[in-house]
């Protein structure tokens, strides 16, 4: 089912825990290329904060992704939410962000990751403390991906059960071939194409998260800079199929993928989903794929 009546519409990615053995090491890549300012908020956690994007990185196995939290606009909107949540019977846990305010709902997916709804706190942080020039770049935090072994179960907790919006699957049939099975489906609570996407894998597991850009001339002026660091990307420039953006992706220190993009799509509350086969050209429309497995 499509739909067009949740609580839920709209709500943003406003940040994400990534674990790592050693987060304040992690933290000082983010400050010092993407001009995040690190703050420590406990022996075992730092944010890392700029103009529009901030994460939290916890102690932990590398690359784990315990939670993705999403901003909504008012107090009204987030006790509707958990009234439908209620009724529906979903349990409703501790929010475990200090980045919202009290209140903040978190539900369980599938694969044991939350997903925490809330009013976000604005936790100040010394600009001095990042790169002033990656800092003055646009990368707005915009979207995570994650694998699952369990497609069609995470399909139905988020559009059925929370009431993201489908934008888009990808199925594993070719081009030319009859439509099969869902490889990827793309999810979306407010016009931008998508702030969710999962897709199959060989586990459940973190893929990667996105900063938002303006336009193309910003993807440029991101990869003169990190050309200056020696940083190469290791995927792009390219463009996306669904969601039609530009993009490209380098890689933290802990291996985590960080999709820097511009120009993604947007679309009505009420637009339908779309299918797309399984193609090179559904990766990137102007060069190498990606396969993920």
């Amino acid at each position: 089912m499509h739909r067009t009546d949740s609580a839920l519409w709209p709500a943003t990615l406003d940040h994400l825990r990534l674990d790592s053995p050693d987060p304040q090491a992690l933290a000082r890549f983010y400050r010092d290329v993407l001009g995040m300012a690190p703050a420590v908020l406990s022996e075992d956690l730092v944010l890392a904060q700029g103009p529009g994007r901030r994460l939290l990185l916890g102690r932990g196995e590398r690359g784990h992704h315990p939670f993705s939290a999403w901003r909504i606009e008012h107090a009204d909107q987030l006790a509707a939410l958990r009234h439908r949540l209620e009724a529906a019977g979903v349990p409703l846990l501790q929010s475990p962000t200090p980045l919202f305010e009290p209140g903040a709902v978190a539900v369980r997916d599938p694969d044991g990751r939350l997903a925490v709804f809330g009013l976000p706190v604005q936790m100040g942080t010394a600009a001095s403390a990042a790169s002033t020039r990656a800092a003055a770049l646009p990368a707005r935090l915009q979207h995570a991906v994650v694998a699952t072994t369990q497609l069609e179960p995470l399909r139905t907790f988020y559009a059925d059960v929370l009431g993201f919006a489908v934008s888009d699957t990808v199925l594993k049939s070719q081009e030319h071939e009859p439509p099969g099975q869902a490889h990827v489906h793309f999810f979306r609570a407010d016009p931008e194409h998508h702030s969710l996407a999962v897709f199959t894998g060989t586990s459940a597991r973190h893929d990667h998260h996105c900063y938002e850009t303006t336009c193309w001339n910003d993807l440029r002026d991101w990869l003169d800079y990190l050309g200056d660091l020696d940083i190469a990307p290791w995927w792009g420039p390219g463009r996306h199929g669904p969601g039609h953006n530009l993009f490209f992706m380098i890689k933290d220190p802990d291996g985590n993928n960080i999709e820097i993009s511009a120009e993604l799509e947007v679309m009505t509350r009420v637009q339908p989903p779309r299918q797309w086969p399984n193609s090179r050209r559904m990766y990137n429309h102007w060069g190498t794929s990606w396969v993920r497995a």
